[in-house]
């Protein structure tokens, strides 16, 4: 091995990753020629996929990236090779394996989900709450809530292994707010990051759903308690126009079973003794998300 070049040897585990060549600012500023990294071979089971119009196995510069598919467990044998006479050996390889945030629902404690309604579809609420990032929940189970409320500034219902028959609207605060068009189930629908927060929901089921089926969930708005309605076609708002949707829950229901349940459903008490208490944060949430 010569002083212009240096070998390089990266375990790579079975799935699907990147490879990048990590940025260097000394590069940027054309203050040295940067090496060519190059992958001279693959252990068995390892593939590699390079950009188009890119040259096979190689990361030419600062930026630069390919995919890497592993089948099974392996190495890759890269060779660093200087850009100029005397260059530079030093480049940053970084390799990430590729995959979604996987979801982790936890139920409480000695509580079991209730079961499956004959012909309902299993869903998740997935959202975008502000100062925490994206959470999902379960049907049948709280986003936010009494115990962990949060503005909500966007939704998605989405199917688990079939579609879901459900659409939905949303209303968003501020200037330019107001309710959106009906949406079908695994779109979503509000803003992020822009302190917009949702203030109404509507949702129904579609034409797809047995007859027999009704939506039957419970909503919590800044300064309320948390309302419960049911029926195929529900909506949800606050005390007052301006409140913010902090928690959600939602699951589908047999009309003769809910019927049994209703009790107080689509009552809201907002008695002061029973109003929930919020303690907004000292730092600004304008722009946070």
């Amino acid at each position: 091995m010569s002083e212009r070049e240096r070998k390089a040897v990266v375990k790579v585990t079975r799935g699907l990753h990147s490879l990048v060549y990590r940025f260097d600012p000394a590069y940027a500023l054309g203050l040295s020629v940067p090496p060519v990294a190059c992958v001279e071979a693959a252990s068995e089971g390892l593939f590699l996929v390079s950009a188009p119009g890119e040259e096979f196995g190689v990361l030419a510069e600062p930026g630069k990236g390919l995919v890497v598919l592993a089948e099974q467990d392996g190495t890759l044998h890269l060779t660093i090779r200087a850009g100029e006479e005397n260059g530079s050996l030093q480049a940053a390889l970084e390799l990430t394996r590729i995959e979604a945030p996987r979801l982790s629902v936890a139920a409480p404690a000695g509580r079991q989900r209730a079961p499956l309604a004959s012909g309902a579809t299993e869903f998740l609420i997935r959202a975008h709450v502000s100062l925490r990032g994206d959470l999902s929940a379960p049907r049948g189970e709280w986003l936010c809530g009494p115990a962990l409320p949060g503005r909500v500034e966007g939704l998605e219902i989405r199917g688990v292994g079939a579609d879901c028959p459900v659409e939905y609207q949303v209303a968003t605060g501020g200037r330019t707010g107001g309710w959106s068009n009906w949406i079908a189930a695994g779109t979503y629908a509000g803003s992020r990051g822009k302190a917009l927060p949702l203030i109404g929901l509507r949702l129904r089921l579609t034409d797809a759903a047995p007859a027999d089926l009704v939506l039957r969930g419970e909503a919590l708005f800044l300064g309320g308690s948390p309302v419960s309605r049911s029926g195929r076609e529900v909506e949800f708002t606050g005390p007052t126009p301006l409140d913010p949707l902090v928690g959600l829950k939602l699951d589908m229901a047999l009309g003769s079973q809910d019927a049994r349940a209703t009790g107080l459903l689509g009552q809201q008490d907002n008695r002061p003794g029973n109003r929930l208490r919020v303690f907004r944060r000292d730092t600004p949430e304008i722009g946070a998300a």
